[in-house]
């Protein structure tokens, strides 16, 4: 018990450190999209977006699912020559795979833009390019920072440093008045700076920057890759089935379109970042827990994140799908507001997101990533279809519907067989309970609250739907032990006496 409690206080505390970095990275995000959006009229804001949706798909297949597989081994050995040669393998591979794919996109964007009936692609792919080779060596760095369990270098490099760094020179661009250029030097800027943020970590944590300059070995370049290559798959189904909206409305509808449907992704994202905020150390301690063969403690470990996942990401997701309307206004204006049921539809689906955990990260950790292959194959085959039928009939709205049956496919047989493998599970009557109160509470303030609604009333709307989160789990009986563990851990660390708390908590058990 005092491992699985020592566990989960790590958890927490990397949770909050990569939450509040993840926030402040979101925020400095989102007003990065605001602000582009805002500057460029909605047909060429879809136009660029649609090129940049081109460019970070080929980024993320160009990493060949290496990334996931350096944070698997790496933190699977403690030998430092082992890492050492981990990382030759990881880093020369992607950087040619990159390379490949920088060439590749030059020589046939013509082809593309000519597919997509979108003339516009064939430079607009050319000047974002430079985005194709500094992403994936991003990803690959802030692996390495991951399995070393190194939260804050990790948040410092990518969300501070690379998105705060992006975030000034699209500033200083648009008050040169060069909006589309600005949005053009924000995408590539960021993997760029985080790159050389993280590597600068890598450095100072033990591999002296002569770790880069030899060929890796063989032996560990095959075995890097005969457990990546499924992953690299599975990334792809994720990536398409994640992107392949934008894509497909790109090519059934005009781009004004593709802005309005754009404009509400970064919105999505703030709706899931807390699985993000989890996953950065989730993985590395479920695949100690499988390794050891304690189950239980792989179960327990799954549920109470999920939990504390979906505590996160309630309010926002409340907040959005019964506020999307005056969300949209407020943010983007009149000209983007057929958004509004795009984000209503998206926030209320991909809850069962935050419902399914790190499903992912647990695949990977119980060493079955064709696993993962699967389940995306199934998700992607769903999207794609439904997009196809429901695109030319029910626009942007279809694209999004599509997307969110095609994550419950997904993530649905993910946990099917998770369930199977190892008995653990993220759901419970806690988290139902919870789920169920709140949901109601949230609608009865929408009926009660005036519309239309203006940015601090809807600030106040959101800070009462996170108070009333505490209170519910009481109410309800919905509290853990790990939840008191929890409490009991920010008193150690606070040094202060949380008593009147613990009593106050321990009658929601």
């Amino acid at each position: 018990m005092s491992k699985h409690r020592s566990t989960l206080s790590k958890l927490a505390k990397s949770a909050a450190i990569v939450l509040l970095a993840t926030v402040f990275g979101n925020s400095i995000g989102l007003l990065a999209e605001v602000i582009i959006a805002r500057s460029l009229p909605p047909s060429l804001y879809g136009e660029l977006t649609l090129a940049y949706t081109v460019v970070f798909s080929l980024g993320t297949i160009a990493l060949l699912g290496i990334h996931q597989g350096m944070t698997r081994q790496l933190s699977a050995t403690e030998a430092k020559k082992r890492q050492i040669q981990i990382l030759y393998a990881g880093f020369s591979m992607i950087f040619l795979s990159a390379v490949a794919a920088v060439g590749g996109l030059y020589l046939f964007r013509g082809r593309f833009a000519n597919l997509m009936s979108a003339d516009y692609l064939y430079e607009f792919l050319v000047l974002l390019s430079p985005f194709l080779l500094v992403y994936p060596l991003s990803r690959a760095a802030l692996a390495t920072l991951r399995a070393q369990k190194r939260t804050f270098p990790a948040v410092m490099a990518q969300q501070i440093g690379g998105r705060g760094i992006a975030f000034i020179a699209l500033l200083l661009f648009i008050i040169g008045g060069r909006e589309f250029d600005g949005a053009i030097v924000y995408w590539v800027t960021g993997p760029l700076f985080a790159f050389i943020i993280a590597l600068y970590f890598i450095s100072k944590g033990g591999l002296s920057w002569n770790v880069f300059d030899t060929l890796p070995d063989g032996k560990t370049a095959r075995k890097l890759w005969s457990f990546s290559w499924p992953l690299a798959i599975g990334s792809g189904i994720f990536l398409l089935l994640n992107r392949v909206d934008i894509l497909m409305i790109g090519y059934f509808l005009p781009s004004n379109e593709v802005g309005y449907y754009r404009a509400v992704q970064p919105l999505k994202k703030i709706a899931t970042f807390a699985l993000g905020s989890f996953t950065f150390l989730f993985l590395p301690v479920a695949t100690e827990y499988y390794t050891e063969g304690d189950t239980a403690g792989l179960d327990q470990i799954f549920t109470i994140t999920t939990k504390w996942i979906l505590l996160i990401t309630l309010p926002p997701v409340l907040l959005f799908a019964l506020f999307s309307g005056d969300i949209i206004q407020i943010l983007f204006g009149d000209n983007y507001l057929p958004a509004a049921p795009v984000l209503t539809i998206l926030s209320t689906g991909l809850l069962f997101r935050a419902l399914s955990g790190l499903d992912g990260d647990m695949v990977k950790a119980i060493d079955r990533p064709q696993i993962e292959l699967f389940s995306g194959a199934l998700g992607l085959s769903s999207n794609i279809i439904l997009n196809y039928v429901l695109i030319p009939v029910f626009e942007i709205s279809g694209a999004a519907v599509a997307t969110v049956v095609g994550y419950i496919v997904y993530n649905g047989t993910e946990l099917i067989w998770i369930y199977h493998l190892t008995g653990a599970s993220p759901f419970s009557v806690n988290i139902a309970k919870h789920l169920g109160v709140m949901s109601v509470l949230a609608v009865l303030v929408s009926r009660i609250v005036p519309s239309p609604i203006g940015l601090v009333d809807l600030i106040c709307v959101g800070i009462s739907l996170t108070l009333f989160q505490p209170v519910v789990l009481i109410l309800t009986s919905s509290v853990d032990e790990a939840d008191i563990d929890l409490v009991e851990q920010l008193e150690t660390r606070m040094g202060r006496n949380l008593g009147i708390i613990k009593r106050i908590a321990r009658k929601g058990l």
